[in-house]
């Protein structure tokens, strides 16, 4: 499934959400490595000067690379390989995206930066730098939001084809492959689901159709269900 799953660390919980969701979708034998992205503006340098303060930012990276050298040895404890990385980067997105193409990973796993600035609450949604993390990521990713604590049951994977050319080509094969993967692993059941506007939205007055043609959605619902098959999935797995 995914031999290389990058986590973003938070905190020293070895049981924090996204470590949970990176232990189920590991492949055996897999790799999980625990990256924390270290930064602080007030440690960066002063007057241009940036070496005044570097024994002070080793020390922080020192410190949190134990912190994540320790989950990654919990990591261990469950028959995968892990390893950790600390970083000093800067916006926290590059930093992911640069270990992404050096390691090679299959899979990005992080919880939202407000499940835990909002004491666990999921009415904060996404930061402006999660919103950077899900833009600019170059590998899968998965935003957990949820404790994590029980397996996944529903997998829903989002299509649309009818916008082959404002997306690569291959976007809906990837994701249904993906998805595919995810259900595999998890034991889950897999809906396929294309959302679209009625064209009745827009005004009876202005659709009307002649007594003869075939229902708006009709033609959505073949095109969805051909996209389930060249997957190799039931048709009936196909939501309008």
């Amino acid at each position: 499934m995914f031999d290389k799953v990058l986590v973003l660390a938070d905190g020293d919980d070895p049981g924090q959400p996204a470590l949970r969701r990176a232990l189920e979708c590991v492949s055996d034998g897999g790799e999980i490595e625990i990256l924390s992205v270290v930064y602080e503006p007030m440690l960066e340098g002063y007057l241009g000067n940036k070496a005044i303060y570097e024994p002070l930012r080793k020390r922080v990276l020192d410190e949190r690379r134990e912190r994540v050298s320790a989950l990654a040895r919990a990591v261990e404890s469950h028959g995968v390989r892990g390893s950790a990385k600390a970083v000093w980067s800067h916006p926290m997105h590059a930093a992911v995206g640069a270990e992404v193409d050096a390691r090679g990973i299959d899979l990005v796993v992080a919880a939202p930066a407000s499940f835990h600035q909002g004491n666990g609450t999921l009415s904060h949604g996404l930061s402006h730098g999660d919103w950077q993390l899900v833009t600019g990521c170059r590998a899968p990713l998965l935003i957990v939001r949820s404790p994590g604590r029980r397996h996944y049951r529903n997998i829903v994977a989002a299509v649309d084809p009818f916008h082959a050319h404002a997306k690569p080509a291959d976007l809906d094969r990837d994701i249904l492959r993906l998805a595919k993967a995810m259900q595999s692993r998890a034991g889950a059941t897999l809906s396929v689901v294309h959302c679209y506007v009625p064209i009745e939205y827009f005004g009876a007055d202005l659709t009307r159709r002649a007594p003869a043609d075939s229902p708006f959605g009709d033609a959505r619902l073949e095109a969805l269900r051909a996209v389930c098959a060249d997957a190799g999935m039931s048709p009936e797995a196909a939501k309008l």
